[in-house]
């Protein structure tokens, strides 16, 4: 085993120690002991400097040896090892490159040069780090403050990962919409040719993708492949949506097809439920639509197609249905909290109001959650005349009662919304574990992880058109709702509709009859949603401040120092849609909370709630909004108008 040199060192002066004691104690006294104790002394005295020399010797040439080996390890990072290295001065122009990446920017000007250094900068202020010179991709690190950029070559790296991507599985569910409706009352012989004729250009289109597919029934197909199939559908924007619809139109029908797509390296029964939820939402949100996610999680959805407006797909025996799982969820839940959006409109009262009257056919204690603090003209004349009327006004509670009073096992009803972040009050959502969703907006994708039971038709007027079809399938002479409830239903359905011009079929007119024999009061209803002079002025201000986007398309601002309620800026995209040869208009008001609001509204021709849910709104082909907090008018504008070129090229991404 090898000696530690000090251990020796250290034997080596007991030694010295030991012969200089002999030679007093031992020995005589003498001059002769004397001398032998000088003479060790000396020769110790002559080793220790001898010594100290090497080490400094020994110290020097390891400092030497380590410098060496430092400008040799510099040398190779700069010379010779495979990372890119690029310094820069005050006026981000080139100084010094190391041969990995000089010969790949050695034919760039002094203006290009700047211009790359721009680029790397505002790329890494985004959090990016990939940069791409000529063919090559590169990895990139960036000290602003040092001015250097390291870049390392991942291009193999990126192909092989590129070429894993392209072999993902994807799995997907096509559903022909309404086919039910298309073949009643048509015989046999027209209902084969129907088939023929979906199953030809559906087979055809997949044909030409290489897509494995089977027909699993008269109106579903499913289909396998893989992920550079699906990129060349997305590159082709689901061109099957538009050929289909345009050659069923040809043909006097009305058939749309909607799929859900999920693709990605978890299995395939994931994937595959993917896919399913996928096509669930592609029919709530009103059909002619694909759907498509990555099966990881925290993924979100790319929405293609919805080119056209929601056809009426629900039947009275879904709604007699929906009518009977929710008399189950209120005989197995406890009291009932219905709750609406913030700043909630007509219809969400009129739906919540409606849902007090199912909750008491069932003998269950319900209350209606209401900020009062955040409301809008028409509900503030709402709530004067329900605060004239006892029995409805008790049903009303604020949030922070809401929360003293709830208990577990209780039951939300989500009305006229579907998104938690819309909630009056969401600390109070979070609260509950049981929750009812009753909804005629297109589902997005923030959704409740958990709800038992789901009420979402995107084909219907309004929440109150729904909730009124339940109350019908309960209703009786023992359980009948006020006149002032059958009033606030009304008005729900007349404000969603514009006075029954827009978004209505024969089922509204249907429920608006049955609520006027239940005593729905017509002149409290335009009472209700008259318009001030106040708001009038505010109207036409924000009509003449409009820009034109496209021939058809207008953009009304107001200004930041300025607030406006939501109806104001609801009523102005109203008034200027009515223009003629206008298809869509959008305004972007601030509101009174300091939120930036904008509400949309379009003629059919152009799909506006996927330009709000690129915003991070919602709503109908005809009717969305959006708000966006911490923005200004001017930022939001810009916000629109890339959404709204966005759209009128490509899916959008929610």
């Amino acid at each position: 085993m090898k000696r530690n040199p000090r251990m020796k060192w250290s034997f080596f002066l007991f030694c010295i120690l030991l012969i200089q004691l002999a030679a007093i104690f031992v020995l005589p006294f003498s001059i002769l002991s004397a001398a032998i104790v000088i003479l060790i002394d000396l020769l110790l005295w002559f080793y220790m400097i001898a010594l100290r020399k090497q080490t400094e010797i020994t110290n020097q040439q390891k400092i030497q040896d380590a410098s060496r080996y430092a400008e040799e390890a510099l040398e190779y990072v700069s010379d010779d090892m495979p990372v890119g290295i690029i310094t820069w001065d005050d006026d981000n122009t080139f100084i010094w490159s190391n041969p990995a990446i000089t010969e790949k920017i050695q034919h760039l000007t002094k203006e290009d040069q700047q211009d790359m250094v721009n680029e790397l900068l505002q790329r890494a202020e985004k959090g990016k780090s990939i940069y791409k010179i000529d063919n090559i991709l590169y990895h990139f690190d960036l000290n602003k403050e040092r001015r250097v950029v390291y870049l390392i070559d991942i291009t193999k790296e990126y192909a092989l990962e590129n070429k894993e991507k392209q072999q993902q599985a994807v799995v997907g569910i096509l559903s022909v919409d309404n086919y039910d409706d298309v073949i009643d009352r048509r015989d046999d012989k027209e209902v084969s040719n129907l088939n023929s004729f979906i199953t030809t250009i559906i087979s055809d289109w997949m044909d030409s993708y290489r897509i494995f597919y089977k027909r699993v029934n008269e109106e579903r197909f499913f289909l396998f492949a893989r992920y550079d199939d699906l990129e060349k559908m997305i590159e082709n924007n689901f061109d099957l949506l538009e050929h289909i619809r345009v050659s069923a139109e040809k043909q006097d029908m009305l058939i749309t097809v909607s799929m859900g797509i999920s693709y990605g390296t978890e299995s395939l029964e994931v994937i595959g439920d993917e896919a399913q939820n996928n096509l669930d939402i592609a029919l709530v949100r009103g059909g002619d639509q694909v759907v498509v996610k990555n099966a990881g999680e925290g993924q979100k959805p790319v929405f293609y197609g919805g080119n056209s407006a929601s056809a009426a797909k629900r039947t009275r025996v879904r709604s007699r249905a929906m009518s009977t799982a929710l008399k189950n969820v209120f005989n197995q839940t406890g009291n009932v909290f219905v709750m609406g959006h913030r700043f909630p409109d007509m219809d969400a009262i009129g739906s919540a109001f409606g849902v007090a009257c199912l909750a008491r056919y069932h003998d269950k204690k319900v209350r209606i959650v209401i900020n009062e603090d955040e409301t809008i003209p028409d509900v503030e004349r709402c709530l004067t005349e329900i605060h004239k009327n006892g029995e409805l006004e008790d049903l009303l509670i604020s949030p922070d009662a809401a929360k003293r009073q709830r208990k577990a096992g209780d039951l939300l009803v989500m009305v006229d919304y579907h998104r938690p972040s819309l909630s009056i009050d969401q600390d109070l959502y979070e609260q509950f574990e049981n929750i009812v969703i009753i909804d005629h907006h297109r589902r997005g994708e923030e959704f409740p992880e958990k709800s038992l039971l789901t009420y979402i038709e995107s084909s219907a007027s309004s929440a109150s058109e729904l909730v009124t079809e339940l109350i019908q399938f309960e209703s009786n002479e023992r359980q009948r709702m006020s006149k002032m409830a059958a009033t606030l239903l009304l008005a729900g359905i007349t404000v969603d509709t514009k006075n029954f011009a827009v978004r209505t079929t024969a089922r509204t007119f249907d429920v608006a009859s049955y609520l006027k024999t239940c005593g729905a009061d017509a002149s409290l209803v335009q009472y209700l949603l008259s318009t001030d002079i106040q708001s009038y002025l505010e109207i036409s201000k924000l009509v003449g401040e409009s820009d034109y986007v496209r021939e058809d398309i207008v953009v009304a601002t107001g200004t930041d120092d300025h607030e406006y309620d939501s109806v104001t800026a609801a009523k102005t995209a109203d008034t200027l849609l009515s223009m003629v040869d206008i298809n869509a208009a959008f305004v972007i008001i601030k509101r009174t909370d300091g939120v930036i609001a904008i509400s949309a509204r379009s003629s059919g021709t152009i799909n506006v709630q996927t330009v709000m849910e690129a915003l991070g709104g919602g709503g109908h082909f005809t009717n969305a909004a959006t708000q966006l907090s911490n923005s200004t008018i001017a930022e939001a504008k810009e916000q629109l108008l890339d959404a709204i070129n966005k759209q009128l090229t490509e899916g959008t991404e929610e």
